[in-house]
This record gives structure tokens, C-alpha cells and sequence, in this order.
């Protein structure tokens, strides 16, 4: 059909000419939405935090109306796209004519008005029907309502005012209604399935509480469904929240309701598992981080001194680490509520809202309580992989915590900030070794468990790294007095990192039960990634590279004992020995290239530094080639190695801060402090011991 129902001879330059391009639009409506979430977000935030320090969060007012109004031009924008399009269904891109005063926009007062009308025929539609047969006159009626009914979902102040004018129990009765409906038909065109349908209710219910101080009476229904009556239906009210953007205080309080606290007094029930009532209530906590971190640690504050659960008898009431604890294994058989507690766990440690390095104190606070807790959990494995994204989420944590050499890191575990001497770190605070590897052990039995936390660490190096580039580059500028062969900022980092890797690559290997993770398929993925030329891209991530979390396992797996045989450039080995020489080659690689590429010998050049010229090793622009051209040619491995030499690699007596010396020396200390923490871990851990060793002496 054609296109346009333009007029002949009008155009988008006519000034009489009033249109819309539906894909702009989308585009538009998409961020205004984007918008109106993160002022929702900010304001929650700001509210919790005052509301959790007592104070009045009354100026809040005029941030509350911004988010409302944004809403309401959210909602016209979408009504209008939606008009544009039923007049052209074949749209192409391209403006399309429509007039403004045919838009079926209403008032606030209008709006309420019409919801309120809508919530008593519905009423009288389910009087009507008790105890009857459910004809196709019923039917259609009912039909006609719930359409309604969700057509008009993101307008706040109607939606208000049909809960406020069903009441919570008639409210509660909507996701059932809906369930039962959709199993026999769609409600619409565009609402065909019952997740569909409830999804788009719970989104309503959203939109209605930040109109409802306007709507009489669902200030009412919200109290009564917070607060909750004896049988309540749990499984109607998890869908009601599943979905929408609901108040974090009033969201905490239902999910604390209805889930914790009947977990701790065990009057919960198994259908609630098993109808993934559960799991909803838990994954409408993981949408919303400060509702998760107040659903649990609100439990303190609600406990009725009446525990029935052994385990916790002994107290006044649960800590937070005896309610984390106690709920793992409330939902350890089931996989979908086991993964929605771990996405609950990593929301409230602040790892999808939140960086590493700059977390809130309360995120990380409840973060030390899960990581210190886990170990102790009843761990499905669906809740492994969220462990090991608030693993990545506190990378900062980990190295700060993984120096063996540190008497501090046999003391037990202590939150709040410290100076970890690492350059451009600030922990929040401090893990002991121990209580790190525990955590790690709860995730590194698979590989696919462990990215997360491979990708973290794998962020923390490229950041540590430049740092320390940047750190030796003033020192190189500005020499502090005799301090020519003190440790450089570049060894300390890769120091650091080789802690962690030790402390990793332990728990692999007490957890899968062998010494040799050669044994395993994932390994050989990685290796042949490098025998095929891939270049590690850890410390430099060019487009197309290597994904960072297997360059972080990659880069730990291939620096081994004997550097030495591998940074000379004549050296004779046996044929068995050249794969991995040529892998440790390539972390090499990865360190000098990263080197070059922060900018290390850029400016006021190092102690020692000579730039790379054979044609071998760089291109026509005196860029070095990728390892993937060096590694597999004898003869450009031998140029690469004699650069490094004659910039210092293999003197004893050159300065640390020569460029050879700093690549030679950073890969050094990474296995040399690998090494030192899995023999320290082994000391304490008899396990460990006996997977290394073969027997338990």
C-alpha cells in the first residue's frame, strides 16, 4: 500500500503539517523512559537513606512531581505512536500526518474518574458471575474489562483509582482472574498469555503508586497488602509485585512479610516454592537493591523474640548472616528460587547498579555479610554464578585481601575502609585469606560458575595496571632519593594479582579434586584460543579480542616456574616443553605491549629503553604485531626476545625500572606471590594439601 497519507504537495516543510515518524517516536519514548527510571531510582535512594537516618524527606516533593509528569508525557507519547500507527500498519520509515486534537488525552481528575467507574463494573461483573457458569456473554464482558483495564496501565492516576475502588482484597483477586481467563483465551490482540497479563498488571500497580496520594483510599489498599492478613494469598500478591516499580520500603516490608519472616518461624509453605511465589517476591528484590538490602536487614528491627528455628535460639534475634543462611537452605531444592535468591544477594551488594572500587557503604556492607555467610550456605547451582558476580563486584576486596606475606590477613575478617598501599585502591574493607578462598570455593567448580569473577578481576587489571604504568611514569619524572631499586608500582600490582590468581586457582583445585587442571576441557579451550593466534588482550582490549574473563584465567594459567628458560632467546628445550614456553611467551607479550600501550614509554623515557625496529617485530608503522604473527615464527619470537634482553630482561644487575627488567620482573611476581599464597593455604587447609600432594601428610 502507499506509505503516506500525505496530502498531495504537502511535505515535512509545510507549516500547516502536523506528524509524527513512528521510529523517532520509539526512539524518543525509550529515552524519556530511561529518564523517568533514573529519577525514580535517584529519589528512592535519597529517600531510603533519610528515611534510614530519621530525617524529613519532605523536599523530595518537586523530585516526586518531575518523575510523575515525566510519566504522564511517557504515557501520551506512547498513545500517540500508538494512533500513528493503527492509521498506517504497513508504516515504512518516514513521517506520518495526524492531528493533535483527535489524541484521546484526558485529565488527571478525568482519568481518576474513569478508573473508578472501571473498578465498579468490575465489581459488578464478578457479583454477576459468583457461582454461574461462565457463558460467552460472560466471557466477552470479562474479556472487555481486563482489556480496558490494561490498555490504560501506565496512566497512574486511573490505575490508582481502580485498586483504590477494587479494594486489596479486590486487587488480589486481579492475578487470579487473569490466570484463569488467559488459560482458555487471550485478553487482546496484544496480551495473549497469562505472564503477559500479569506482567503488564504488576507494571500498573507500579504506575499507580506514584499516583496514588492523589487517589482516596489506595494509600488504604497499599497498608493492607503491605501489612497482610493471616491466609493472604502470597502466590496473587508476588505477581501483583513481580513486575512494577513499587516504593523500596513498601516492596521490603511485603517481601519481608511474606517470605523471611514465615521462613524463620517455619509457618511457609511448600507450594510457595513450587508455584514460584517465591522466587517472584525474590526477583522483585533483585530489581531493586535498596528494598533487598532493607527486606533482610529490616528483620532485626521486626523479629518477635519467638524463634522456632534451632539453629537460632541462642539469640535475642537472627543476625543477617543467620537469616542469609537460613534461607539458602529454604530454597537449596529449587533451582529457579535458588537463582532468584543469588540475583537477590548480588543486587543488594550493589553488583549490577554499583562499581568496583566505588561501592556504597551499605551495598558493601551487606556485600562482607554474604561473602563472610556463603560458605555456610546450602549452595543450588543456580546460585553459583551470582556468587561469583558479587565476587567480581569486590575484585578490589579480593586483592586487597590475598597478600600472604601480610600478618594482617590472618586476622579475621573486618569491615570498613583501609589503605591497602596498592595503587589506586581504597577497600571497604577487609577480608581475611581464608575467609576469600572459602568464598571462592563456593563458585570455581565449573568455569561458566566463574566468570564473573574472571571478568572482574579481569577489569581490576587493566585498572591496577594503568595505575601503576602511571605511578612508575612520576617516578621515572621525579626519582624519590635512593629509591632506584625499590619495588616498582608495576611489580606491587602484578604482585597483587598473583595473589589472587594463587588464592583461585587453590580453591579450583580443592573444589574439582585434582592438581592438574590440565585435566579439564576448559583448559584446552583457552590453550588452543592461543595456539590458533589469539592474542590475550588483558591489559589491552582491542576490538575483536579475547573476552576479558578468559584472558584473566588465560593469563593466570600461562605464567609458569622457569621465566628465565622463556625470556632467553637462544634457549634449547625439549619439544614437549615448546607449547608452554610459547604460551608464557604470550603473557610476556601481553605485559610489554600493555606497557607501551599505557604510555610507559612514552615522554621522558625509562632508565633504560631502546624502541622496537626489526621489521620482524613491527609494522611499516612502528606499531609492535600482534603475538599471533610473533608467536608462531621462530625467527620473530627471537627478535621479540632480543628486544626485551637488550632492553634488560635477563640482567640481574639492571634496574628495575628498565623496560625489560619491569616485563620480566611483573611476570615474576605474579607466579612467584601464585606460588606463595597456594603454599600458604596448604599449610592451613588439609584438603588442599592432599589434592596437591597426592596424600594427607
Amino acid at each position: 500500500m502507499s506509505q503516506s497519507p500525505l496530502p498531495a504537495g504537502a511535505g515535512p516543510f509545510d507549516p500547516d503539517l502536523s506528524g509524527i515518524d513512528p521510529g523517532l517516536m520509539d526512539a524518543f519514548i525509550t529515552a524519556m523512559s530511561r529518564a523517568q527510571e533514573v529519577i525514580g531510582e535517584q529519589s528512592r535512594a535519597i529517600r531510603a537513606e533519610l528515611d534510614r537516618v530519621g530525617a524529613n524527606a519532605s523536599a523530595l516533593g518537586p523530585v516526586g512531581e518531575t518523575d510523575d509528569w515525566v510519566g504522564e508525557q511517557v504515557r501520551r507519547l506512547r498513545v500517540r505512536n500508538e494512533r500513528i500507527r493503527g492509521r498506517v500498519p504497513d508504516w515504512l520509515p518516514g513521517m506520518v500526518e495526524y492531528d493533535e486534537a483527535a489524541m484521546p488525552f484526558v485529565s488527571r481528575e478525568e482519568a481518576r474518574r474513569e478508573g473508578a467507574a472501571l473498578a465498579a463494573l468490575y465489581r459488578r461483573y464478578t457479583t454477576d458471575a459468583e457461582g454461574k457458569v461462565i457463558g460467552d456473554d460472560l466471557r466477552e464482558r470479562h474479556r472487555d474489562l481486563l482489556a480496558r483495564m490494561l490498555r490504560r496501565g501506565g496512566d497512574g492516576d486511573f490505575a490508582a483509582a481502580l485498586f483504590a475502588g477494587l479494594g486489596a482484597a479486590g486487587t488480589l483477586a486481579l492475578p487470579r482472574d487473569i490466570a484463569g481467563f488467559t488459560r482458555h483465551s487471550p485478553i487482546s490482540a496484544g496480551v495473549t498469555t497469562k505472564e503477559q497479563a500479569l506482567g503488564e498488571l504488576s507494571r500498573m500497580f507500579g504506575a499507580a503508586t506514584v499516583a496514588g496520594g492523589r487517589a482516596p483510599g489506595f494509600a488504604k489498599v497499599m497498608d493492607d497488602l503491605r501489612r497482610g492478613d493471616e491466609g493472604a494469598d502470597r502466590d496473587a500478591l508476588s505477581w501483583l509485585v513481580s513486575k512494577g516499580d513499587l516504593p523500596s520500603e513498601w516492596l521490603a516490608a511485603v517481601v519481608r512479610a511474606n517470605v523471611i519472616l514465615p521462613m524463620l518461624s517455619r509457618t511457609s509453605r511448600p507450594e510457595d516454592i513450587t508455584l514460584g511465589t517465591t522466587a517472584r517476591f525474590l526477583d522483585a528484590l533483585a530489581a531493586d537493591p535498596a528494598a533487598a538490602r532493607s527486606s533482610v536487614n529490616g528483620v532485626l528491627r521486626h523479629w518477635t523474640t519467638q524463634p522456632a528455628v534451632p539453629a537460632l535460639t541462642a539469640y535475642r534475634g537472627p543476625s543477617v548472616r543467620g537469616v542469609l543462611t537460613m534461607l539458602s537452605r529454604h530454597v537449596s531444592g529449587d533451582g529457579r528460587t535458588s537463582g532468584a535468591f543469588g540475583r537477590m544477594l548480588a543486587a543488594a551488594s550493589g553488583a549490577y547498579d554499583e562499581r568496583d572500587g566505588a561501592h556504597s557503604a551499605d551495598a558493601a556492607r551487606f556485600a562482607f555479610e554474604v561473602i563472610t555467610a556463603a560458605p555456610g550456605f546450602a549452595t543450588h547451582d543456580a546460585m553459583r554464578r551470582h556468587l561469583a558476580e558479587i565476587g567480581g563486584a569486590y575484585a578490589t576486596e579480593f586483592a586487597a585481601s590475598a597478600d600472604a606475606m601480610d600478618p594482617d590477613a590472618r586476622e579475621p575478617s573486618r569491615f570498613g575502609r583501609f589503605d591497602d598501599n596498592l595503587p589506586g585502591t581504597e577497600p571497604a574493607f577487609r577480608l581475611s585469606l581464608t575467609d576469600g578462598y572459602r568464598y571462592l570455593q563456593t563458585f570455581t567448580d565449573t568455569n561458566a560458575h566463574m566468570e564473573p569473577f574472571d571478568r572482574g578481576m579481569a577489569a581490576l587489571t587493566q585498572r591496577l595496571f594503568t595505575e601503576g604504568v602511571h605511578l612508575d611514569k612520576a617516578r621515572i619524572a621525579n626519582p624519590p632519593p635512593n629509591d632506584l631499586q625499590a619495588q616498582s608500582a608495576v611489580e606491587q600490582v602484578f604482585s597483587r594479582l598473583g595473589m589472587v590468581s594463587g588464592m583461585e586457582f587453590a580453591a579450583m583445585k580443592v573444589v574439582r579434586g585434582t592438581a592438574d587442571l590440565r585435566e579439564k576441557d576448559d583448559y584446552e579451550s583457552f590453550t588452543k584460543a592461543l595456539d590458533k593466534g589469539m592474542d590475550m588482550a588483558l591489559l589491552v582490549v582491542p576490538a575483536g579480542g579475547v573476552p576479558s574473563a578468559a584472558a584473566w584465567m588465560a593469563f593466570s594459567w600461562l605464567i609458569k616456574d622457569g621465566l628465565g628458560a622463556a625470556l632467553e632467546p637462544e634457549a634449547r628445550l625439549p619439544l614437549v616443553n615448546e607449547k608452554e614456553i610459547t604460551q608464557t611467551r604470550a603473557v610476556l607479550y601481553e605485559i610489554a605491549a600493555g606497557l607501551v600501550a599505557k604510555g610507559y614509554t612514552m615522554g621522558e623515557a625509562p632508565v633504560r629503553f631502546k624502541p622496537p625496529a626489526d621489521p620482524l617485530i613491527v609494522d611499516a608503522r612502528g606499531r609492535l604485531r600482534p603475538f599471533s604473527e610473533i608467536g608462531k615464527d621462530r625467527e620473530k619470537t627471537g627478535a621479540f626476545l632480543r628486544w626485551l634482553k637488550e632492553n634488560g630482561s635477563i640482567e640481574d644487575e639492571a634496574d628495575r625500572r628498565a623496560f625489560g627488567k619491569l616485563v620480566s620482573g611483573a611476570a615474576t611476581r605474579f607466579s612467584g606471590a601464585k606460588d606463595r599464597v597456594e603454599e600458604s593455604l596448604s599449610s592451613v587447609d588439609p584438603h588442599l594439601k592432599k589434592v596437591i600432594t597426592g596424600d594427607g601428610g
